[in-house]
């Protein structure tokens, strides 16, 4: 069996089976009332014969009073039948794609950062929204159209049987013709599709990184190039969109001209027919009205496969990222709980690298508890990874680090990073309030306890000044604030948090020196009784540590105070010198 028809059969069984079949009672209601309404729809069809036969040809003035009755009851019970499936069913729909978007979303937040680190937004937003709008689509088309259409089609021909069976058999004599072109086509479109949301997913990948930069984008004046390359992919869309609708398009003439053949040989041999009175008018009216409404629901049935193989070609991404492999997942098997009482950190002979670069290479580091501990070296030194690995966004390859003599390895993650607080250079605000970021921390602080470390952030002021003060929405990374500003906001979280122990990556490096200055004062109170290691681009900001290390290739090639360093690093005392000279 091809690859692609297993897949497509692993799908289809997978969503019956694990979330369709959740909701198999909904469903069963829901084809209860299907069947009500299929059976009007033939009813409707059945009255023709008694309307013709006995009331215009025979004159029965009783069936003059009781067909139109019948006719407005049967249609107000397939009025409310047909409300009530559908509305069943959209229930049905939306709650199956609200658990894949919850399963999609919730193991995206447990991936780990190296997953992220590989994977693009744009594509992994798309298949939250985009591809689960075609699977919608699909379940809502597929199990309301596909059962109810069919019920209808059944129902019909009951009455066609009844009034002729002869003329039933030439009357579909032409629709198995379709069966093959409606396989091909759809076949065709789950392809299209399917490359349509990629596609999608890179559109949403560059609209978003265009957005995000805009500053970038218009400080090089790059606006052309970012709409070329954003038309370049829209064009790619379009046209595929173009190539689906040219494909599916030729579904409806197709169904068009072999029901007009079903319905032009059927209006000759029913005429025949009644003409040697071996069929009544009535009859033959009955037969060709539920030959016309039959005609609709056959016509359906093909476009519903299209919205089938769009929706399968959706679950098929949904389901990727759903099965990305458990490497990709924070391993967060351990039970035990971090104790932390004094905040001392150990590296002891740790190794780490990214694919195949080395970036630590068996270093050692003992930071002090309580105590002040900065690192000191150039970019790529492997700095920042030092941060990464405490918190344990990545694993070393060799080695341990321990926290108050508790392998980090071995303790839960949760428990790990409710002990450290992280400031980094780009401070992740969120579009919400103030008030809202600081106490994303803390979910349940008061809002004493968040005009507290406002004050002591020295934030107090400049949110006093805002229109709204603490509730105003800062925008989208905090956009409306300036950088200063988004710092301070970040520092009154990590106080907020008050964990033992606080790592800062560069928390300052975006900001002029007198802003840096005034946040000195709010870090300073954020390292109270803290265990601190500190990462800084500028080496006048850290000459007061307890200890330095520092770091050059992965290295550790020198520690001490500030100014044992000056007196014997020539590595140290020309990075703070030329940084002197060059301020």
């Amino acid at each position: 069996m091809p690859e692609n028809i297993k897949r497509k059969k692993g799908t289809v069984k997978r969503l019956t089976y694990h979330y369709i079949f959740d909701h198999k009672l909904k469903i069963l209601f829901a084809l209860l009332m299907m069947i009500v309404s299929a059976a009007a729809t033939g009813m409707h069809a059945w009255l023709v014969r008694p309307a013709l036969d006995d009331v215009l040809i025979k004159g029965d003035k009783e069936m003059l009073f009781l067909i139109p009755i019948a006719i407005v009851i049967t249609t107000l019970c397939k009025g409310i039948a047909t409300y009530l499936h559908s509305y069943q069913m959209s229930k049905v729909a939306h709650n199956i794609i609200a658990k894949l978007q919850s399963q999609m979303f919730n193991k995206l937040m447990f991936f780990n950062v190296s997953f992220f680190n590989e994977s693009k937004s744009g594509n992994l937003i798309s298949r939250l929204i985009n591809d689960t709008y075609f699977l919608r689509m699909a379940i809502v088309k597929t199990v309301t159209g596909v059962i109810k259409d069919f019920l209808v089609i059944i129902f019909l021909m009951g009455n066609m049987f009844y009034q002729s069976w002869e003329l039933t058999l030439f009357a579909f004599f032409a629709f198995p013709l379709a069966i093959w072109p409606i396989r091909k086509i759809g076949k065709s479109i789950r392809k299209i599709t399917y490359t349509i949301q990629n596609e999608i997913a890179i559109f949403s990948n560059v609209l978003g990184e265009s957005i995000k930069g805009i500053r970038q984008v218009k400080a090089f004046n790059q606006e052309d190039y970012e709409i070329n390359k954003a038309n370049s992919t829209i064009t790619k869309i379009k046209n595929y969109f173009i190539k689906s609708a040219k494909i599916s398009n030729r579904l409806s003439p197709l169904m068009e001209f072999i029901g007009s053949l079903a319905i032009a040989l059927s209006i000759y041999i029913g005429g025949i027919f009644v003409l040697n009175e071996t069929m009544t008018a009535g009859q033959f009216m009955s037969f060709l009205v539920s030959l016309l409404l039959a005609y609709k629901p056959i016509k359906s049935l093909g476009n519903i496969n299209l919205s089938i193989q769009e929706g399968l070609s959706g679950a098929e991404r949904i389901f990727e990222l759903l099965d990305t492999k458990d490497i990709h997942l924070e391993k967060d098997t351990n039970t035990n709980t971090i104790k932390i009482i004094d905040g001392k950190i150990e590296f002891k002979n740790i190794s780490f690298a990214y694919s195949s670069k080395n970036v630590l290479e068996k270093i050692d580091l003992d930071i002090p508890s309580g105590k002040k501990t900065a690192l000191v070296g150039l970019s790529g030194s492997g700095k920042s990874t030092i941060i990464n690995l405490i918190l344990r966004f990545f694993d070393p390859h060799q080695g341990k680090i321990l926290i108050d003599n508790q392998d980090i390895s071995k303790c839960s993650l949760k428990s790990l990073r409710k002990n450290i607080s992280l400031v980094t250079q780009e401070t992740n605000l969120f579009n919400d309030s103030i008030e809202a970021n600081i106490k994303y921390a803390k979910l349940n602080a008061t809002k004493e306890e968040v005009y507290k470390v406002t004050e002591e952030a020295g934030a107090i002021d400049f949110i006093k000044s805002l229109p709204e003060g603490i509730n105003t929405i800062i925008g989208e990374s905090g956009i409306k604030l300036s950088g200063g500003q988004r710092q301070r906001i970040a520092i009154a979280r990590a106080l907020l948090k008050n964990a033992p122990i606080l790592l800062l990556d560069e928390a300052t490096s975006s900001l002029d020196n007198i802003t840096e200055f005034e946040v000195q004062e709010s870090i300073s109170n954020l390292m109270k009784n803290k265990t601190s290691l500190i990462i800084a681009h500028r080496l006048t900001t850290i000459e007061d540590s307890d200890l330095i290390y520092l770091i050059k290739n992965g290295k550790v090639i020198g520690k001490g105070t500030h100014k044992e360093l000056i007196k014997d690093s020539s590595f140290y005392s020309q990075m703070y010198y030329k940084e002197s000279y060059s301020e």
